[in-house]
């Protein structure tokens, strides 16, 4: 027993002990993820630039989608427009010296104005006789009597257009219009006088197929918004009146050459003098302020998205002074 322990003991001394080689290893802290050097596919510059084109190419389909789908559209629009310089003949203050004949006999009338009014066709649809549906008629303020109405200029004689001289309308402050067509540009500018007040404007009522919003008033005011040119014909707005539409039309060319403008400042730097600076400045802040002196040479693609984004703010700017003119008759007062 003794000795059969005492052998136990040699046995299961340690130092009698021999590792075996087929131990457990220690595993590594981190495995290792397969290297992806300059050879990936992924980090090709041709992806770069697809998704750089395929974001404007977006941009400006949505641009052109809006463009399109404006100019597409067929539709009427019947303007009416006063003239801002009215001519008071007679006003209450003013000494009745000089007298006022109307049909042979003497014109009582405390007010006397001369005013000028045109009427066009601004949209993309002709507009027949047949296309109206309640009767044109100028309405002068406060149903001051007509004088005289006169048709002083027109787009083209071909559109027919008529006043019709009715005295029982003309006592009401009211005077009938009628056409044979007017042409997208065609219209009129008609010098109307009437026993009243300057204060108030004329108004044009009726109906037309197509124009369910009722005739488009251009207002006019030489002292707080308009000036009037040198020729006396043109007018220009300093408040300009643009729809939702031209607005998010100009957005979305501001919006797309403010994206260009960004990615030209990501491609400077991915360049690797960018980089190289990026690097110096964070090591070496005592040279900051002359590595920010430094210029990074654009690469050959930096010119092409700098240009396309000149073009697209210019062109928005160009756009808001194209849409903020006021209309005015094309074919002048």
């Amino acid at each position: 027993m003794l000795e059969g322990n005492m052998g136990w003991k040699k046995l299961t001394k340690p130092e009698n002990l021999t590792p075996s080689n087929t131990a457990a290893q220690p595993l590594p802290d981190k495995v290792a993820s397969p290297p992806q050097g300059d050879g990936d596919w992924r980090n090709h510059i041709f992806f770069f630039w697809l998704s750089i084109i395929g974001t404007v190419g977006t941009l400006v389909g949505i641009v052109l989608g809006v463009y399109f789908y404006q100019t597409s559209q067929i539709k009427p629009l019947l303007t009416f427009a006063v003239h801002p310089l009215k001519t008071e003949l007679q006003r209450p203050d003013y000494e009745k010296e000089l007298g006022f004949i109307y049909n042979g006999k003497p014109l009582d009338a405390e007010s006397i104005t001369s005013v000028q009014v045109a009427i066009w066709n601004a949209g993309t649809r002709s507009i027949r006789n047949s296309d109206v549906l309640d009767p044109f008629r100028l309405v002068m303020p406060d149903g001051a009597p007509i004088l005289s109405v006169r048709i002083k200029k027109t787009g083209r004689p071909i559109c027919g257009f008529e006043r019709l001289d009715n005295k029982d309308d003309y006592k009401s402050g009211i005077c009938r219009l009628k056409w044979i067509i007017l042409e997208p540009s065609d219209g009129v500018v008609l010098q109307i006088i009437y026993a009243g007040s300057a204060r108030r404007d004329p108004t044009l009522e009726g109906v037309v197929e197509g124009q369910k919003d009722g005739v488009v008033v251009e207002k006019f005011n030489l002292v707080e918004k308009y000036k009037l040119n040198l020729d006396g014909k043109t007018i220009a707005t300093s408040n300009p009146n643009i729809s939702m539409t031209q607005f998010g039309l100009i957005v979305v060319l501001i919006l797309t050459g403010v994206l260009l403008m960004f990615i030209t400042t990501r491609i400077l730097a991915k360049t690797e003098a960018a980089k190289k600076i990026a690097q110096e400045t964070a090591e070496a802040e005592k040279l900051l302020a002359e590595l920010r002196k430094r210029t990074v040479p654009p690469p050959p693609f930096f010119w092409l998205p700098f240009a396309g984004a000149l073009l697209f703010i210019f062109g928005a700017i160009a756009l808001l002074f194209f849409f903020s003119s006021l209309h005015v008759p094309p074919f002048g007062w």
